[in-house]
């Protein structure tokens, strides 16, 4: 018995070309906002950041739901052994936060680390379900929960 294998049956060129020009009219910036903001809830904080809202205005407005914004996961301050070649691409919370200043064009001096963490929670409108952050953080947590407003989010201490 044969098992089926798609490359012994391909589309016919009359459905394959009439695929290949669909895919090429299809345009990013046309997708329904709801399926875009699916898609944007699936990438990192950083690409949220710094990627999305440069595409064009409808994945602006898009990065801007805060549905997109539940899980928000801070880079940690080590590097992956992905990126050992340049500490500029290292995936760290330093780098994301000098990233994140220099697209915006803020002053990094006035760009502390408690109100860069305090402006990426606020962007989940208290629709934030998850919060790591980095080992290194200087910021207390406790004092962070309390700076922003969350109302699916809960702060569980455990008591021995």
């Amino acid at each position: 018995m044969e098992s089926l294998n798609h490359s012994k049956h391909p589309l016919p060129p009359s459905r394959i070309s009439k695929f290949e020009k669909a895919m090429d009219e299809q345009r990013w910036e046309d997708l329904e906002m709801d399926c875009l903001v699916k898609v944007l809830e699936k990438v990192g904080m950083e690409s949220l950041l710094l990627d999305a809202p440069f595409v064009c205005k409808s994945w602006y407005k898009a990065a801007l739901n805060p549905s997109c914004w539940q899980s928000l996961i801070f880079p940690d301050n080590e590097c992956m052994e992905v990126w050992p070649w340049d500490v500029s691409e290292c995936p760290n919370f330093q780098n994301l936060m000098d990233r994140f200043a220099s697209e915006y064009q803020i002053d990094g001096d006035r760009c502390s680390v408690s109100a860069f963490l305090k402006f990426v929670i606020n962007r989940s409108s208290g629709n934030a379900i998850v919060l790591k952050l980095p080992k290194r953080c200087t910021v207390e947590p406790l004092n962070l929960l309390q700076m922003c407003k969350f109302s699916h989010f809960h702060l569980f201490n455990k008591t021995s």
